[in-house]
């Protein structure tokens, strides 16, 4: 049994070697970026086998011991599995590495451990964890007996898919998308059937047919405003990229021409909006967020989770852009949004209501 002394002495000897290992796991970490150290360490191949046991231990037991509940990425536990990672990451990185690695099956049962695992990870506690994992997994997917293996796991897949998420960084969803075209590159190569549908030559389905087929109809009660509130959300970064209205010029600005051009040409989709003038009388005083903007209408969803048909023409708007609110005249955004993307815009024009 131990002492409360022999307690302090255990935890403290246990630091210093969490120090000691996080510290070698990262010296280790940045010699796998020396393409010589690499090929140096395959043709050692009794070395490099110990250290892929070492470092499948050290990774299985983390994963066991916290499961989903990561400790935070500053702790010396995560940092030095990072490190572990890291460095065969590195040696993935190479055509030498990553063709050892490949003939190793316990390296292979443990990158699908970690994929499988990393779909549950916490974010942003493992995000440099999560994004280790798939770019090992990327790297090593550059060894086509590698990508075969990937491809005929399907839970693989469907654990990298899941990572395109979204609420992940973009980093952890740029290193799955490149998973992803990585595998569907080789399936096509190697004339692997793919879940996809074939492409067909079709024709374009005529206004007819998708009035029909109902393919710009909102049932009644299928769109909330909690819902619309996310698109809204999505739309304000949108315009953003186009036009960043803080002060409304004055006629005479030398960018008036510019930012009514962007007003006009603009998509709705999201954009919150209020009715201040209409020759309908009872749209009048109503607003929403547009859920959807055709030619000749807005529909929106209000507060009270109700879908309206809101007519642009002869209608005048308000809309909420960042701090700032834009009246704009439905007429002039009378056309599909993507014709209003290319279409030639009139600055001075003013319908009459």
């Amino acid at each position: 049994m131990r002492t409360v002394a022999g307690n302090k002495l255990y935890e403290g000897q246990y630091q210093v070697m969490m120090k000691t290992g996080s510290v070698m796991g990262e010296v280790v970490w940045k010699s796998f970026k020396s393409q010589s150290n690499v090929k140096m360490l395959v043709q050692a191949e009794e070395t490099m086998l110990k250290y892929c046991a070492f470092a499948k231990g050290i990774i299985e037991s983390f994963l066991l011991a916290y499961s989903t509940d990561m400790p935070p990425q500053q702790s010396l536990e995560h940092v030095f599995v990072i490190s572990v990672v890291g460095a065969l990451t590195n040696f993935a990185a190479f055509s030498e590495g990553r063709a050892f690695l490949a003939k190793q099956e316990d390296v292979l049962q443990l990158m699908k451990k970690m994929l499988l695992d990393q779909e549950c990870w916490n974010i942003p506690q493992a995000r440099f964890m999560k994004r280790m994992v798939l770019t090992f997994a990327y790297n090593m997917s550059l060894e086509d007996p590698v990508a075969y293996f990937m491809l005929g796991e399907e839970k693989l897949i469907n654990g990298t898919l899941r990572s395109l998420s979204l609420n992940d960084p973009t980093d952890v969803v740029g290193a799955a998308v490149a998973i992803i075209y990585r595998l569907l590159s080789v399936s096509v190569q190697a004339g692997i059937p793919s879940a996809l549908p074939e492409k067909k030559q079709k024709k374009t389905l005529s206004r007819k047919e998708i009035k029909e087929l109902g393919v710009y109809t909102i049932p009644q009660g299928t769109v909330t405003y909690a819902d619309a509130l996310l698109l809204h959300k999505m739309w304000s970064e949108y315009f953003k990229t186009i036009s960043n209205i803080k002060n409304v010029p004055y006629e005479t600005s030398d960018h008036y021409n510019s930012v009514v051009s962007s007003l006009l040409k603009a998509d709705y989709h999201g954009a919150k909006i209020r009715i201040v003038r209409s020759k309908q009388s009872s749209v009048v005083g109503m607003k929403g967020i547009v859920v959807l903007d055709t030619k000749g209408t807005f529909k929106i969803v209000s507060k009270d989770n109700k879908l309206r048909t809101i007519p642009k023409n002869d209608s005048q708007f308000e809309i909420c852009i960042q701090d700032t609110v834009v009246t704009i005249f439905g007429k002039h955004l009378n056309a599909r949004p993507a014709e209003r993307s290319v279409k030639k815009t009139k600055t001075f024009a003013f319908p009459d209501l």
